[in-house]
């Protein structure tokens, strides 16, 4: 099973050095929340239907860019 979680590209972010630093911090704790919702998962007693769902809110959660259209 597998997971998307996009996040925006820090290296994106254009302007002065403490805001591109602030990017970086931001997508670090977008990222680090994913982790600590997904190693809170009682994995070994949810099924499979369950765990997708749930990856799926987990890629919900703030800075998502589930819902921002790509390019390409």
């Amino acid at each position: 099973m597998t997971a998307h979680w996009g996040i925006e590209d820090p290296a994106a972010v254009e302007g002065t050095d403490l805001q591109k630093h602030a990017a970086f911090l931001t997508a670090f704790r977008y990222l680090k929340n994913r982790l600590i919702a997904f190693t809170s998962l009682p994995l070994s007693g949810i099924d499979k239907l369950s765990l997708g769902t749930q990856l799926r809110e987990i890629g919900r959660l703030d800075g998502s860019t589930s819902g921002q259209e790509k390019a390409g």
